[in-house]
């Protein structure tokens, strides 16, 4: 009985997640965006696909970017399960996360990714986080939040939406489009 534990074994030892999986993510990244810049020209699919094999077989040969991109993604894949997850969770308090975030939320959202891919990205390239962020990580957190929620109950609008009702009416002002 073959378990599929082996079968991830036997791929690892023939170099899929070294060298097949990079190169087919560079190759349809790039791919991908060559196409839609066209900054090649109109119709030039077959250069295009030119210039991402060479572009994806030159990456594959830099094993340290090889190694940092097996090290990054699935981190990077753990936050995208996260705010996903968040989505949902503010999906069920009522916010209506299908019309977007708002210009409030979405910039938090950009601050946490900023954060996500420093985090990623830290181990490979030598981030550090500072001494003084390290020992006193919980106070910056319950300091921003205060300054966000201060930021959100006494911003001023055009419409009385500052004295709230509920979370429901919190959840729309926070998350208006």
């Amino acid at each position: 009985m073959v378990f599929l534990g082996d079968i991830f074994s036997q791929l690892e030892g023939l170099g899929v997640y070294e060298y097949l999986l990079p190169f087919l993510l560079i190759f349809s990244i790039t791919f991908a965006i060559l196409e839609k810049v066209k900054i090649l020209g109109e119709d030039k699919k077959n250069i295009n696909i030119i210039v991402s094999v060479i572009l994806a077989l030159i990456f594959v040969t830099q094993f340290t970017l090889v190694s940092t991109l097996n090290s990054f993604l699935p981190k990077i894949s753990l936050f995208i399960i996260v705010a996903i997850m968040a989505l949902i969770l503010f999906g069920i308090f009522g916010a209506k996360v299908h019309e977007g975030l708002g210009s409030i939320g979405l910039a938090i959202g950009a601050i946490v990714s900023l954060f996500a891919i420093y985090w990623g990205l830290s181990p490979s390239l030598g981030f550090e986080i500072p001494f003084w962020v390290q020992n006193n990580f919980s106070v910056i957190i319950l300091v921003l939040i205060i300054i966000i929620v201060i930021a959100l109950v006494t911003g001023s609008s055009s419409s009385n939406q500052n004295k709230f009702k509920g979370i429901d009416d919190l959840m729309s002002h926070v998350f208006k489009k």
